[in-house]
């Protein structure tokens, strides 16, 4: 029993990496132009690989406005 809830544990943390790095490289194509005018929409730089989530995820839009510093 010990040896199968080590087993569930490595699986649980390699999924979890993997669910991450997937975030990662998300969060690594959006691109914010702050020479536009506010509110300046996040866009994505290219389409993103899709990957097919061991689960259903249900996915949300966030809304969000980046203001740049006055320099």
């Amino acid at each position: 029993e010990g040896r199968e809830e080590a087993q569930r544990l490595v699986n649980l943390v390699g999924e979890g990496q993997r669910l991450l790095g997937n975030a990662l490289v998300a969060l690594s194509e959006l691109r914010c132009n702050l020479g536009g005018a506010p509110p300046r929409p996040l866009t994505l730089a290219r389409p993103l690989p899709h990957y097919g989530p061991p689960m259903l995820l249900q996915q949300a839009a966030i809304p969000i406005q980046v203001r740049g510093g006055d320099t």
